[in-house]
């Protein structure tokens, strides 16, 4: 019991950085295919905005960063 309130208290006090591939990976199915439709087939702003309205806390350098991983993903797939 205490060895657990004190790991509990150890993590609480560590931040983990954000990291939007993490974050994109743990969507569910549907919402990676809007991400992934709004990139490649409504535009850059569209997925933009959708990536703004999932993760309110990512900045434009994550949107890049999602956006080369999903562009890299398809380029493999083909």
């Amino acid at each position: 019991m205490l060895m657990r309130d004190g790991l509990e208290e150890i993590t609480r006090g560590i931040e983990q950085p954000f990291n939007v591939i993490e974050e994109f990976s743990a969507l569910n199915p549907k919402r990676k295919v809007l991400l992934c439709d709004h990139l490649f087939m409504e535009g850059r702003q569209a997925f933009y905005n959708t990536v703004e309205l999932l993760w309110p806390n990512a900045s434009e350098a994550d949107a890049k960063r999602l956006e080369k991983f999903l562009y890299s993903l398809r380029n493999r797939s083909h």
